[in-house]
């Protein structure tokens, strides 16, 4: 299968069934055969061909599970086009270094090919303000949990790495001798009566018998060392679900409104959000929770600008008795505003039962384009890209705040979507984390769904419960384990743009995971052994080039 319209097809079935295997589909068992069509179209062609290949894989890919960006008030046409642009340059480096292993290292494209992909994702992952590690292929098994446990010790970069691995095994049947029929010749040919297989002229069959061996040897040694890796995911992730959720637990609340924040909100306004808030506050306070939690930017202003703000918080405190966790934009107080800086930041606070602020969190990965603009002074952004003429200030330290000895950190929207990141606050010593986000402006696409996915992640990475508050969905409570526990749903069961409220207790965490400790190092080992499989893979080419030249 050469002919370019038969390798489109395949590319174009490769994206489509990726695709589906994410969230609003949801059905995770395609991403274990996606990528097949893929990895046999790549092999069929030279380098230009396959990173052509490569590239047209992520277009499909990009406009199939990201088509939600277009409706973002940040995007616009101009914008896609080159986020889908630098989005699907990573598939194509995957595409022409895949091809060029796969000529040069054989067999060992098993280990290859996963550990190339999982140094794409690293990359993408981690390529400063490009950083985009959100539908990772791992990603798509959120709700396999005997398969995510192992993320523990590998990070969702383990999973990518076990995909892969299977792809390429089931990629690899269509090349078997002893399953494909080799073209008659039309001059000559001899049908082999006993098995089937149709011989070239010149094929003496013993040769082919050595070729069929040799290449379902091959063949099957991949698809063992597949299987002992699956098998090992399976047993580990069995054996960790099994474990006993020991220790003590936390009772925590979280409210959605189904009321998004804008800028220059009237008093009117301001005071139907804040009542909305409230009558869910003390409807929650009801079950007694220590701590109750309010979604991301849920202060319709910033908390010591208007008085109504800061009143509203007071009296709700003091007759709840319970800790409010709040959003909102926060006064820069340790001095004017920082040069090309607004004067506040994207902020949570903890409010005691008294009305005093305990501690307060600054957001420190900003939204590039949006809470800041990356090379400034450098490169001035055409207003396609962004409107945006400063930016807001960061944090500087991974806060923890802490109730009666319970500790637990509150990265702020897109931080939860990066697992070092994330990390950060579980090695300070939190307990649990609360994940605060404003995804109304998503609306009703797949994207707050595919955010809920990601956290599951960052849950079973760290092994802690997260509690995840959106003022319009999706709000939900995670275990340690990965599992979804509840969601904030309305009576017909839709859990966006729907008001309600939950009250959990959360198990509390004690033990540190090998990856809170040691974050990517199973991506950092596979970028290594990439580039090491590419070096020697360019001596063995030097040395092939340098053979025939004799």
């Amino acid at each position: 299968m050469r002919r370019k319209g038969d390798l489109f097809l395949l590319i174009g079935s490769s994206s489509l069934l990726l695709s589906a295997s994410f969230p609003k589909i949801d059905w995770g068992i395609f991403a274990w055969f996606a990528l097949s069509p893929l990895l046999f179209a790549l092999r069929r062609g030279g380098p230009i061909q396959a990173t052509i290949l490569g590239f047209l894989f992520g277009c499909l890919f990009v406009i199939a599970s990201f088509s939600w960006a277009l409706g973002l008030a940040q995007f616009n046409l101009l914008s896609f086009l080159f986020g889908l642009f630098v989005f699907s340059l990573y598939f194509a480096i995957y595409g022409f270094f895949y091809r060029f292993l796969r000529r040069q290292i054989g067999t060992w494209i098993i280990i290859g090919a996963p550990a190339l992909w999982v140094t794409i994702e690293y990359l993408r992952s981690n390529l400063s303000f490009l950083s985009w590690p959100w539908n990772l292929l791992g990603h798509s098994q959120y709700q396999s949990l005997p398969i995510i446990q192992i993320t523990d010790l590998t990070g969702v970069y383990g999973i990518s790495f076990l995909i892969v691995m299977v792809n390429q095994v089931l990629s690899e049947i269509p090349d078997l001798p002893i399953i494909k029929k080799l073209a008659i010749s039309a001059k000559a040919g001899i049908q082999l009566k006993n098995s089937g297989f149709w011989v070239k002229p010149g094929i003496r069959i013993k040769e082919m018998r050595f070729i069929t061996h040799s290449s379902g040897t091959k063949w099957v040694i991949s698809a063992l060392l597949t299987s002992i890796a699956l098998v090992f995911t399976f047993s580990y992730g069995w054996y960790q679900l099994a474990q006993p959720m020991n220790g003590n637990s936390f009772l925590v609340a979280l409210v959605q409104p189904n009321m998004i924040t804008r800028d220059f909100m009237t008093f009117a306004e301001q005071d139907k959000q804040l009542r909305e808030y409230d009558r869910l506050t003390r409807e929650a306070a009801r079950e007694k929770p220590a701590l109750i939690v309010w979604p991301a930017s849920s202060l319709p202003a910033p908390l010591n600008s208007i008085q109504l703000v800061q009143d509203t918080l007071r009296q709700i405190t003091h007759e709840t008795g319970a800790y409010l966790l709040v959003g909102g934009a926060g006064i820069e107080k340790f001095g004017p505003a920082k040069e090309s800086s607004y004067p506040f930041s994207n902020s949570e606070f903890l409010i005691s039962p008294s009305g005093k602020i305990a501690r307060q969190y600054h957001k420190i990965l900003l939204v590039p384009f949006n809470e800041y603009l990356p090379l400034h002074g450098v490169i001035k952004w055409p207003a396609w890209v962004t409107t945006l003429q400063n930016s807001f200030i960061p944090g500087e330290e991974y806060t923890l705040f802490e109730i009666s000895g319970i500790k637990f950190g509150t990265p702020i929207c897109w931080e939860s979507i990066f697992p070092d990141f994330f990390r950060n606050f579980v090695l300070k010593g939190a307990h649990f984390m609360v994940s605060v986000t404003n995804e109304g402006f998503f609306g009703h696409t797949s994207a707050p769904y595919q955010s809920l996915a990601i956290n599951v992640f960052r849950a079973v990475e760290n092994r802690v419960a997260i509690v995840r508050s959106a003022p319009t969905g999706v709000s939900a409570i995670i275990h340690p384990d990965g599992k979804i526990v509840d969601r904030v749903r309305n009576n017909q069961g839709t859990d966006l743009f729907v008001s309600g409220l939950l009250v959990r207790e959360i198990p509390l965490t004690e033990r540190t995971t090998f990856y809170t400790v040691y974050g990517d190092l199973f991506a950092q080992i596979n970028s290594s052994v990439a580039v090491l499989m590419v070096l020697i893979s360019l001596l063995l080419r030097k040395k092939t080039l340098s053979g025939s030249g004799k």
